[in-house]
């Protein structure tokens, strides 16, 4: 029985959600509450535990069964954290258990792709509705999902009846011109919708309605995480916004392309921390678990001279490569003019000293469209949008992913 199952009919609390971030190294688990009128996520509590090394490849479960234990830890170290920062004066009602989950997912196979949507209203003087915006979903899918799909399956070497969607979203509106951020209750003549779907094996995507379903959690939605982390941060929707937003986590490195305040596409590919991992467990002769603790301790600049040396001299090449796949993935990203001068970084790879130096290294003028040299900043939880941490405790660049998870319900629920 799952840590949940069993506190479950004891908990009488309101709606406390979780936002699960199922990585290649750690689940991240993020319990919160929304409030639809102040249009903010609350943050209750926070938990995380490592995955078994037999569990991930690539962002993609392999194994489900060690992946939900590990979200069932995750989530009671949340709970239990919530309890410790969120005391509550009734004793008979002071677990926070989750109901319904969102989880992200990420991974090389999972594609985005961007489908412009223009035409002219009958009545312009008629304001626009939901009803109005669920039609122009409806009429995309209908034209232009299977040439989608077959593109898409062509490139990554399935076939295109394997594959599934996971979510389509209206990224931008323009009416009559003007970029507006919610289109409902707008009047106008010319409308453009900037419609961002993504696609992904459909294992990929049952393997994480199994996890839910073993949690005995309600599954909200899926959504693809560098879409979540990109529309989470502070002032990223506005039309002078533009950025690249790197996600280096354990098993990929997941890219977003933010031009004037809309998500330009978002591409993965397969060289997370994992990669690291494996290289210094075999340089020092010791198993994968041992590795990851040297790996942090390297980060957090604690491991010994001898051993950081070492490190060092192996991972500024690494690292090399790893650029190279950055400006691979640029490339992949349609219909970008010109490349934003700033990079944010995040994950719990991007702690790595060799990560920030690689990209300050390369010769983006020489191989990519930028107006001049991108600075490297690292992106932290304060710089997310529509979060209140209640904690005060959730400051590290890895909890960028769950913390933006969390924050999707909040826009899914416009």
């Amino acid at each position: 029985m799952s840590f949940l199952s069993f506190f479950k009919k004891k908990s009488k609390e309101g709606e406390v959600q979780v936002a699960l971030d199922i990585g290649t190294e750690y689940v991240k688990a993020v319990l919160f509450t929304v409030d639809s009128i102040e249009k903010k996520i609350f943050v209750k509590g926070y938990g995380r535990c490592r995955q078994h090394t037999n569990s991930m490849q690539g962002a993609m479960i392999i194994n489900i069964e060690n992946v939900t234990n590990a979200c069932d830890m995750a989530i009671g170290s949340a709970i239990a954290y919530a309890e410790k920062h969120n005391p509550s004066k009734d004793k008979n009602s002071r677990l926070m258990i989750p109901r319904k989950c969102i989880i992200g997912i990420a991974g090389e196979l999972v594609r985005g792709v961007t489908i412009m949507a223009d035409y002219e209203r009958e009545n312009p003087k008629v304001k626009i509705i939901q009803k109005e915006l669920d039609d122009v979903i409806k009429h995309i899918k209908e034209e232009a999902f299977n040439d989608a799909l077959i593109d898409i399956a062509e490139e990554i070497g399935v076939k295109p009846e394997s594959l599934e969607e996971i979510n389509t979203k209206i990224n931008a509106t323009y009416i009559d011109g003007v970029k507006v951020d919610d289109p409902t209750n707008f009047t106008g003549k010319n409308i453009t919708y900037r419609v961002f779907s993504t696609f992904a094996p459909s294992l990929h995507i049952n393997s994480l309605k199994q996890v839910a379903k073993n949690l005995n959690l309600q599954l909200i939605n899926i959504e693809v995480e560098p879409y979540a982390v990109a529309r989470a941060i502070a002032g990223g929707r506005k039309e002078d916004f533009n950025a690249i937003i790197l996600d280096l986590g354990g098993g990929t490195t997941d890219i977003a392309v933010i031009e004037k305040g809309v998500v330009a596409g978002t591409k993965m590919f397969a060289f997370g921390g994992r990669v690291i991992t494996k290289r210094m467990a075999h340089d020092f002769g010791i198993d994968l678990n041992a590795a990851e603790d040297l790996k942090i301790s390297y980060s957090n600049g604690k491991a010994q001279k001898a051993e950081s040396d070492k490190i060092k001299s192996v991972l500024v090449k690494d690292f090399q490569v790893w650029a190279d796949g950055v400006e691979l993935g640029l490339k992949e990203i349609e219909d970008v003019e010109s490349y934003p001068s700033v990079i944010y970084l995040c994950g719990g790879s991007s702690a790595l000293p060799e990560v920030k130096t690689a990209l300050m290294e390369h010769p983006w003028l020489q191989v990519l469209h930028f107006m001049k040299f991108p600075r490297v900043e690292f992106l932290y939880p304060k710089n997310l949008d529509e979060i209140e941490d209640l904690t005060r405790s959730i400051i590290d660049p890895m909890d960028v992913t769950p913390l933006s998870l969390a924050r999707m319900v909040l826009e899914n629920n416009k």
